[in-house]
């Protein structure tokens, strides 16, 4: 079982704060799928216009709306991962496809919009006092109609912050326990009983004989191990196992950034996010998350006294 210190009881507001950031994230993403998937009549009409029959205008506006959908949520969600376990920028080809679809989709919208408003002017079908401002009212409603799908972007892409960085997003595990090393419970199965050994039959004792035997002298006396030469463990790490917890990793850390020595938490120093998770026993991704965390706390801590910048920018781009 992990220790209290490495695995923190949440508490009754930290559970309330996740589920209420889920239900956001949720009704952002189904009101900007909404909003997106709205441009189907639209796109229908586009197709139909260039000669697509009705049954292919309907499956081509459905999927091009479904794609324009999951294009925009990976787009908007999807960085990269740096050498030091940091977060970088987004994936430009992902962008670069959901800008040209998205301008497929607003070009559709805003051209069935002005047909649609053309018509109206032309059969009277609006109201007079509109007459002369035809121009203004083209625009307004063509801009609205655009606005249509890019809402659906901004929704997406607020979807997607919250579910990457919103309450409870760094939680290990499913029960929020927060366990960040890699003790794991013993399995649960079922416990056979030793057997035990019938009782032997009763047999009289027999008389032992010992034999005495002089200890041979050793050819050449064994110098005396020197207790003073034997290198003293370090006071944070575990003496049982080779899985350090998290404020064991953090007391390094500290001495490192306290002594100066800041290189040794760059990508080749051995408090690297590579060389945390295997402190840990976890992967490099799970170990830079960990660092960062760690710097984080120190710099609280220590009000970023004496702290290199490019730790603070660490933290911050995190």
């Amino acid at each position: 079982m992990a220790s209290a210190q490495a695995s923190p009881i949440v508490t009754i507001g930290e559970r309330r704060a996740k589920k209420w950031n889920d239900n956001q994230q949720r009704a952002v993403f189904y009101a900007s799928l909404g909003l997106m998937l709205a441009s189907i009549t639209s796109i229908r009409w586009a197709c139909t216009i260039i000669g697509f029959p009705t049954a292919a205008a309907w499956l081509v506006a459905v999927s091009f709306e479904l794609l324009v959908a999951i294009i925009g949520d990976a787009a908007s969600s999807t960085r990269r991962t740096n050498d030091d376990g940091s977060k970088g920028g987004y994936y430009g080809s992902l962008w670069a496809i959901f800008t040209f679809m998205l301008m497929l989709a607003m070009t559709a919208n805003v051209g069935h919009a002005v047909f649609t408003m053309g018509e109206a002017f032309t059969d009277g079908g609006m109201p007079e006092f509109l007459t002369d401002y035809q121009g203004e009212v083209m625009g307004l409603g063509a801009a609205f109609a655009a606005a249509v799908p890019l809402g659906g972007t901004f929704g997406f892409h607020v979807s997607g912050f919250l579910r990457k960085y919103g309450a409870g997003a760094d939680w290990v595990d499913e029960d929020g326990t927060k366990q960040t090393t890699a003790v794991q419970d013993e399995p649960r199965g079922r416990r056979r009983k030793a057997a035990v050994p019938a009782p032997a039959a009763a047999q009289t004792p027999r008389p032992t004989v010992r034999a005495t035997v002089p200890d041979p002298a050793p050819k050449s006396p064994v110098p005396p191990v020197d207790e003073a030469k034997k290198p003293a463990p370090s006071p944070g790490e575990a003496a049982t196992t080779g899985v350090l917890s998290e404020d064991q990793v953090y007391e390094k850390i500290k001495q490192a950034l306290d002594a100066g020595d800041d290189d040794r938490l760059k990508p080749r120093g051995d408090l690297s996010g590579t060389s945390i998770g295997q402190m840990i026993g976890r992967d490099r991704s799970q170990g830079s998350r960990m660092r960062v965390r760690l710097i984080s706390r120190y710099l609280a801590e220590t009000d970023n006294h004496n702290v290199p910048e490019w730790l603070v920018q660490l933290t911050q781009g995190a």
